[in-house]
């Protein structure tokens, strides 16, 4: 078997076959796949006729009868069309890759049987504007491949095959790693993104680039694969689109808050108010850029800036308020909590807002909580100024506990004491009362005799007729 035939079966070695045959060798099996598969590769081209009959041994335990080892790699059964069908499959649009080109469209991968691992091979072009752009201005444009699963019902997410492997150019390609699960018999899957082939392909368009993928056939299930030149996108560029798209009136949002609290004949409860939250719930920080998809019924915003920086790392999309599978271009930047968030009646430490039905508003904070000092000032004097009206000041039972000291004097008409009319202090209490601040009082026991004040001052004058 050729040197070319015994590399080419490594190519489709997992890691377990290469350090099987690394262990064999006894070469070190430490390291990521690539670094083995390098090694491994370098035993092949030794020409040794043990390690090249270890190589065929190692594919035959791999693929079983789909190996056939007078013709080495080319044994797996290949598909006879060169030229993948078309189906209409559809793949979801990824907001942060704008697609520049359609290099390959959808194309389905044809197994030979199902159960059993299948290779299927084809090449791809690129035009003049194509090989330039990638040339000039990598990697804000890239060669992108997706997989997906053959569905035409619908538009398809990203979906790995199992097993696969991708050679462009007869050049390895990196894939995501597969995710580790704690769950027996149940192979880890690669995270359902686009991979960036660009560093593999001939950026040229008088040459052909080849494209080789194998992959394990599923039980009722097929797959394509598709080729795209996309230009890469940031979460900076998805916020400024976002702010361009526009602000959502505040009418929409008053009228989500009426219909919220608009009374319902069959619930013995009405609500009069609600509350929700001027912190983001991913990041529980003050929300800057107030946003809501419009498939979520829920008034909490979250800050849109946070949201696309998590997406951009990693790609979920879900809402961080309902856990709803939401869109980009669902989502809107409510101009409701934006004025909110500017209005100066808004203190800077204040974590809620209560809304009424008529759309108005007003700071509250959580419970257990106050407002700093400034804010609470502010607050207190608007208290007194409504309620000093009624006569009453509602400050007083709102502040702190303060300490009260009575006086309780008695004047009686007997000379027990040897001189009439002379008071003695029975008792001293301090007492505790709920008003802000309150002056010492004296209690004057009043007897036939007449009434005697207390010889030290007090700040009160009580008359008893």
């Amino acid at each position: 078997m050729s040197e070319k035939q015994l590399i080419d079966i490594i190519k489709e070695y997992r890691i377990s076959e290469l350090t099987t045959l690394l262990t064999f060798a006894g070469k070190p099996k430490v390291g990521r796949k690539q670094e083995l598969m390098a090694r491994a590769i370098a035993l092949a081209k030794m020409n040794n006729p043990l390690i090249s009959k270890k190589i065929i041994s190692i594919g035959e335990e791999q693929h079983g009868k789909n190996f056939n080892p007078d013709t080495g790699f080319v044994s797996f059964k290949e598909s006879t069309s060169s030229t993948p069908l078309h189906p209409d499959v559809r793949l979801k649009k990824n907001p942060f890759y704008d697609v520049l080109a359609e290099i390959v469209k959808p194309s389905s991968l044809i197994p030979e049987r199902e159960g059993e691992m299948s290779v299927n091979q084809s090449v791809f072009h690129l035009t003049p504007f194509q090989s330039s752009e990638v040339s000039t201005k990598y990697p804000d444009v890239q060669i992108q491949l997706r997989f997906a699963l053959l569905e035409v019902t619908s538009e398809q997410d990203d979906y790995f095959p199992s097993r696969v492997t991708v050679f462009v150019n007869d050049i390895f390609a990196q894939l995501p790693n597969p995710i580790p699960t704690n769950k027996p018999g149940v192979e880890p899957k690669r995270p359902p993104r686009p991979v960036d082939i660009t560093q593999y392909c001939k950026l040229t368009s008088t040459a052909s680039n080849a494209f080789k993928v194998s992959w394990l056939q599923d039980y009722g299930r097929s797959f394509v694969f598709s080729i795209y030149l996309v230009r890469k996108l940031t979460s900076q560029d998805l916020l400024g689109r976002l702010q361009k798209k526009g602000i959502r009136p505040m009418e929409f949002t008053k009228g989500m808050i009426k219909n919220k609290l608009k009374e319902d004949e069959d619930s013995e409860i009405a609500m009069t108010s609600l509350r929700v939250s001027v912190n983001c719930p991913l990041g529980k920080l003050r929300i800057r850029y107030p946003c809501r998809s419009s498939a979520c019924t829920h008034l909490q915003c979250f800050d849109a800036s946070l949201f696309l920086q998590m997406n951009e790392k990693k790609s979920t999309w879900m809402c961080p308020v309902c856990d709803k599978k939401i869109h980009y271009n669902d989502l809107a930047i409510d101009g409701y909590f934006v004025e909110v968030l500017k209005s100066p009646v808004l203190p800077s430490d204040c974590t809620e807002i209560e809304m009424s039905i008529d759309g108005s508003w007003e700071p509250k904070h959580a419970k257990g909580k106050e407002f700093s000092k400034t804010s609470a000032t502010k607050r207190t004097e608007e208290v007194l100024d409504i309620d000093e009206a009624n006569g009453i000041s509602s400050a007083s039972f709102r502040a702190k506990k303060a300490k009260v000291v009575i006086d309780v004097i008695s004047i009686d008409d007997s000379d027990s004491d040897g001189a009439g009319g002379e008071y003695s202090r029975l008792e001293e209490k301090e007492l505790t009362n709920q008003c802000p601040s309150s002056p010492s009082l004296s209690v004057i026991s009043v007897s036939s005799s007449g009434v005697t004040a207390p010889t030290r001052s007090s700040p009160e004058v009580i008359d008893l007729d």
